[in-house]
């Protein structure tokens, strides 16, 4: 489903780029949002929700971490490097993975984020440097540096379909 052609597209795009709805202000935190673009995920809180009906040009995408990580079929702490992999990648501190009930929860807490991972390697969308990055696992786990990280991934939602750009 996803390949690193596709994900390569992507580089260095703004989110208005890539989002048809105009939900692109900076202030806002877009990982979530471009994930979504990509796999076309629209449930949930959307980015066509979020803005004026005569600003919703286009397929709308969700933008809350905590809800594309609740719709991954398989959600698992990352203990070893996978080789191939394709899946969701989240980053936030160890606690705020909940595994007391019958599936894991991410907590709606400030630092969590999100990105496509594919063999290795991380496709995310920067909010500090505003536009879609590629990162190694080693780069990733620190995106939070004030705090212990722990990585989780999660299979593709059952929904998800991909979106050229």
């Amino acid at each position: 489903m996803l390949t690193e052609t596709l994900l390569n597209g992507y580089l260095g795009k703004h989110i208005s780029q890539i989002c048809p709805n105009a939900f692109h202000a900076d202030s806002e935190n877009h990982c979530a949002h471009f994930v979504s673009h990509v796999l076309n995920l629209s449930f949930g809180m959307t980015c066509g929700n979020l803005v004026a009906g005569s600003q919703r040009k286009g397929p709308a995408g969700n933008v809350r971490v905590q809800e594309l990580f609740a719709q991954c079929p398989n959600a698992r702490e990352l203990d070893v490097c996978p080789q191939y992999m394709e899946a969701l990648i989240f980053v936030s501190a160890p606690r705020n993975f909940q595994t007391g009930g019958s599936r894991p929860v991410l907590a709606n807490v400030p630092n969590k984020h999100m990105g496509l991972f594919l063999n290795g390697q991380i496709w995310h969308y920067s909010n500090s440097r505003r536009q879609v990055i590629q990162q190694i696992l080693a780069q990733f786990i620190h995106h939070y540096p004030q705090q212990q990280n722990a990585l989780w991934v999660g299979d593709l939602p059952i929904t998800a379909s991909v979106h050229h750009p």
